[in-house]
């Protein structure tokens, strides 16, 4: 697989809120991944400048501490990803956002979108968000419907 970096120059200067993804919070912590070094290098961007707020869905969060423990065996790396990320960003409660979530995963049976995508791109598109950061290719199938970017950007 190809490493994906992202354009750091860019989020120094981006202002706003920016969605992080599942693949994203397990890149960042898991040095193995092979995106580690370009989310570390993005996270310490968003880190030095207080002019973007990052934000997750609490299935989002749920989603990559499972990824991590059971997939990688790292339950440590799990409770340390819970605890940056409610030190760090902003959670936003995914159950409010299940009714829409529910709706847009059954009006795309020509997608392989898991439902915890389906409350991520609702979460974007609730709060305006114009930029996410993921490694997931369904963050690309979505970016045009939801009016998002997805960093790095999609070949």
């Amino acid at each position: 697989m190809t490493t994906l970096s992202v354009d750091v120059e860019f989020l120094v200067d981006y202002v706003g809120e920016i969605f992080i993804d599942a693949s994203f919070w397990v890149a960042l912590v898991y040095v193995n991944d092979e995106n580690h070094r370009a989310a570390r290098e993005c996270w310490q961007a968003i880190s030095r400048n207080n002019r973007q707020l990052p934000v997750t869905t609490n299935w989002t969060l749920y989603e990559a501490m499972t990824r991590l423990s059971a997939s990688f065996n790292r339950h440590d790396l799990a409770i340390g990803l819970s605890n940056l990320v409610h030190t760090t960003s902003l959670i936003a409660d995914a159950s409010e956002l299940e009714l829409q979530s529910v709706d847009v995963f059954s009006t795309h049976p020509d997608r392989r979108w898991s439902v915890v995508d389906c409350a991520n791109f609702v979460c974007i598109r609730e709060r305006d968000i114009l930029l996410a950061l993921s490694y997931d290719a369904d963050f690309c199938q979505a970016q045009a419907e939801f009016a998002f970017v997805r960093l790095p950007t999609c070949g």
